[in-house]
């Protein structure tokens, strides 16, 4: 294709990924966090979907009660992903000037 410099087009797509890797492990510094049971579980993750923490607090640790211990760990935990997924994909965005990437976008 004439005038079509495909040098120019990979240094372009090479800056890209740098960008998107560099912002990757920002990324993983920030965190973000999940609820549940009015804040009684709390569950903080980084940016990119690792569980950093679990707080609970006393009065939802009942060994009668295991069953609702593991439904609101798993809301909590299910929350703070979300959030963490919706803040990757918009910082990602951000970086790719919102185009769809695979593989450099999520």
């Amino acid at each position: 294709m004439p005038g079509v410099d495909l040098n120019y087009f990979m240094r372009q797509a090479n800056k890209l990924t740098e960008k998107m890797e560099q912002r990757k492990k920002e990324l993983a510094e920030e965190t973000m966090e999940g609820q549940a049971g009015d804040g009684r579980v709390k569950v903080v993750v980084n940016g990119l979907q690792e569980v950093r923490t679990i707080k609970l607090a006393k009065d939802v640790v009942d060994p009668a009660d295991v069953a609702m211990l593991e439904d609101l760990l798993t809301a909590a935990v299910n929350a703070a992903l979300a959030t963490s997924r919706a803040h990757m994909q918009q910082e990602m965005a951000k970086v790719s000037g919102g185009l769809n990437l695979p593989g450099l976008t999520t």
